[in-house]
């Protein structure tokens, strides 16, 4: 079957009063957000929003962000949240290689001046207009997302309704989510790992929480990165956790062992934007793995270590505003994911490194061309090259070694860089380039 129901659309029939949204101080009913979100899908559609229309929004992790996204996906209109990272003066040009044609925006927040219609979210949460479609079509372009590629340019991932419905199926048969359980909205909802963290607590019916507090007491599920996981263990543990995820990064034995010992349900996993999130994810008392691959994914090496991947919850390519999109693929339909690692039924999935030279810092996908380049914009500076320094918090760090005309302090530097880049990819040091250094 190629459709399947909204799940608020769902819950609010067979469970109304069960809890889909949680802050600190509300919590939203499946049929409170069915109401909202009926309401939305008018307002949207009375302003003129159209299915195939590439919406772009500035997600929060507050209510009604969430929302919002099923309001879009009723309409048959694609999602596309922008990274609230990236430099605010740089937002005209992302929404215009999207070719969106609305911003959703904040209320109270400061945006500079941009082609597209822009409606703040105070706009859209009117009474509702009962009626509407519910039911959602697999095939139907979802969301347009940003991650970093082998180039220097951020590439622009589209994912279908079906591959972040199969995503979270695939996941909850391994990681259930039952009546009462609560998954924290942990990550962002640019992020491929916060779109799934709803897809998966929504069609079980759970509840997802509003909070930045990662030690909520409320919470069962958990996706971190492991920059979050090394925060949390630095206090004292609260909670009734049932599963948490650890993905997003480069997983040390050592930060998992500890997580163990303190007894957290600690599964490390191995996804990829490409293939919306979740791919292998280790769930054994014993070892250290990144496990073995979920229903409806694969996974192949080649004899070079190389990791292919491809399934339903694959994505259906990159897209460009001048091409549109594109999937590359073998001729058997395999993925290259660039990652180099071994794999064996018994042992599980291990990843050993990168075949170019892409980096992740705190759960962020670094690709050094990109800050190379901004660099090379600093008048004076010739040459400029970027390289990953270990750090217990974030992993990586990126430092830049520089051969420069003129002198620079790392205060102007850094400054210069905020006005082009997300501040996690701004260097924390910079050295002149005929420091001996190690790639």
């Amino acid at each position: 079957m190629n459709m399947f129901e909204c799940p608020f659309s769902l819950y609010a029939k067979k469970s109304p009063k069960d809890v889909a949204l949680s802050s600190a101080e509300k919590s939203w009913t499946y049929r409170d957000c069915h109401d909202q979100i009926e309401g939305i899908a008018s307002v949207l559609k009375g302003e003129g929003v159209k299915r195939g229309d590439r919406i772009a929004l500035y997600p929060t992790k507050d209510y009604p962000t969430p929302l919002l996204f099923f309001a879009l996906f009723r309409l048959g209109a694609i999602s596309c949240p922008l990274n609230t990272y990236i430099p605010r003066e740089s937002i005209p040009q992302t929404l215009d290689s999207l070719r969106a044609t609305f911003f959703l925006v904040p209320d109270g927040e400061l945006f500079p001046a941009v082609k597209q219609i822009v409606l703040p979210f105070s706009r859209l949460l009117k009474r509702p207009l009962k009626g509407g479609q519910t039911l959602l079509e697999k095939e139907s372009h979802a969301t347009y997302l940003f991650t970093s590629g082998t180039t220097c340019t951020p590439k622009i991932a589209c994912h279908s309704l079906g591959n972040h419905y199969y995503s979270a199926l695939g996941s909850n048969a391994r990681m259930p989510i039952e009546k009462g359980d609560h998954y924290l909205l942990s990550l962002p909802l640019y992020h491929i790992a916060g779109i799934a963290i709803l897809f998966r607590t929504f069609l079980a019916g759970g509840t997802v929480l509003l909070s930045e507090e990662i030690d909520h007491k409320k919470a069962t599920h958990l996706s971190l990165v492991p920059t979050q996981l090394y925060r949390l263990l630095k206090n004292p543990i609260q909670g009734r956790f049932k599963h948490i995820l650890l993905g997003g990064a480069h997983i040390s034995p050592e930060l998992y062992k500890k997580a163990v010992q303190c007894g957290l349900p600690i599964h490390p996993t191995y996804g990829m934007t490409e293939m919306s999130s979740q791919i292998t994810t280790h769930f054994e008392s014993r070892g250290f793995s990144l496990g073995h691959p979920l229903p409806y994914r694969e996974i192949k090496l080649t004899s070079c270590g190389e990791i292919l991947v491809r399934g339903k919850t694959l994505f259906q390519g990159y897209f460009d505003s001048i091409k549109g999109l594109d999937l590359p693929l073998d001729a058997e339909g395999w993925f290259s994911t660039k990652d180099l690692g071994t794999y064996s039924p018994k042992m599980g999935l291990q990843v050993q490194g990168r075949k170019d030279r892409l980096f992740i810092s705190g759960g962020e996908n670094i690709q050094p061309e990109e800050i190379e380049r901004a660099l090379r914009h600093i008048e004076g500076i010739e040459n400029a090259e970027v390289v990953p320094t270990p750090d217990e918090e974030f992993g990586y760090r990126p430092i830049a070694y520089i051969a420069s005309e003129k002198s620079y302090t790392e205060e102007q530097l850094k400054t210069f860089l905020a006005s082009m880049l997300p501040k996690f990819k701004i260097p924390v040091a910079f050295y002149p380039s005929n420091r001996n250094h190690k790639h």
